[in-house]
């Protein structure tokens, strides 16, 4: 079997059937099975799930629960059950719109064997309108990019990745841990290869009520955010604490700053403490630390400033690092 779409669904009997027919859609020059992870739903999404199961035995599995699994119980049973020689992942609530999408991504990771994941553009959708589409993109919009990068941003819509199957064969202790299942589950493929992006939008991301991560505030989310970058740095190896430890420092003082220009003062100070303690060289950083806090908190136009030349060094160290990754044009970095 050459590729697995897996489609992790809970209560989403409105919306399982665009993205089982979305996945149906797909034009390819090779077999695929389409794996519904339904985790026990109240309400008739598997009964939908099981009708596209008995029109398409050859192509649709369901996979029936004897109990809630949870979030982050779901995505990895039913990835280690998958078939493919790749897998490309599908949240029940989210829909393909590129019929070539799944063709383009596996060639992709067949054409470039050091590579563990490809993935692309989502266009992010509000059912209550509240916002207008918005595309979710990677910075830099580069035709590669690593783990390091990974584990300090997540720039992977579930809905557009492909990833190389049979690279994690057991998932850590430590996976259970987190709030959400597919920042992590990307981080632990991002560890046998890097990352492909491919220029093109192939999938709608649905923001809306019922889903794990859009309905929350924008503080709640940085806040998770920090949170998890924390316990990346609990979990993985000492080699990674210093970039992790610094990226838990630059989210807690950019969440301070945002909560000084709402007037929050009390959250500005909690998150500029949290900053001040995000060190890991004794008294003298530590005092530079403080130092460095209480100058941007002051003046917030500096940290911005700051911030803005980082990200450009950045960028053009990572577009160096690319160039060295891809020498010449690549024929599978796509424009849309």
């Amino acid at each position: 079997m050459k590729a697995s779409v897996l489609i992790v669904t809970y209560n989403q009997q409105d919306l399982i059937g665009q993205a089982i027919e979305s996945a149906l859609s797909q034009v390819t020059d090779f077999d695929y099975e389409i794996v519904v992870a339904d985790d026990c739903s109240t309400d008739r999404t598997r009964s939908v799930a099981c009708g596209y199961c008995d029109r398409f035995p050859d192509r649709v599995r369901v996979l029936i629960r004897e109990r809630n699994l949870g979030l982050m119980g779901n995505l990895p049973q039913a990835f280690l059950e998958c078939r493919g020689d790749y897998v490309a992942c599908l949240d029940g609530d989210d829909y393909w719109t590129g019929s070539e999408k799944l063709q383009r991504q596996v060639d992709f990771l067949d054409a470039h064997p050091d590579y563990s994941i490809c993935f692309h553009n989502a266009l992010m959708v509000w059912d209550d309108s509240s916002e207008g589409p918005t595309l979710h993109s990677p910075p830099g919009r580069r035709s590669t990019y690593h783990l390091d990068e990974l584990l300090v941003h997540d720039f992977i819509s579930t809905s557009a990745a492909v990833v190389r199957n049979h690279l994690v064969h057991a998932f850590p202790d430590w996976y259970a841990r987190f709030p959400v299942p597919d920042w992590p589950f990307f981080v632990l493929h991002a560890m046998h290869g890097k990352i492909g992006y491919l220029d093109a939008d192939w999938s709608v991301y649905r923001q809306h009520a019922g889903g794990a991560y859009s309905p929350l505030a924008y503080e709640r989310q940085r806040e998770q955010n920090i949170a998890i970058i924390r316990l990346f740095r609990e979990s993985l190896g000492p080699e990674w604490r210093t970039l992790l430890t610094d990226a838990a420092h630059s989210r807690c003082l950019s969440l301070a700053l945002h909560y000084r220009r709402l007037g929050n003062k009390s959250r500005a100070r909690k998150f500029a403490q949290m900053a001040r303690r995000e060190v890991d060289s004794g008294l003298l950083g530590s005092l530079r630390m403080a130092a460095k806090v209480f100058t941007y908190m002051h003046v917030p136009a500096l940290y911005d400033l700051v911030s803005q030349g980082r990200a450009a060094l950045h960028a053009k160290a990572a577009a160096e690092s690319a160039t060295q990754d891809h020498s010449g044009a690549d024929p599978h970095y796509v424009k849309a």
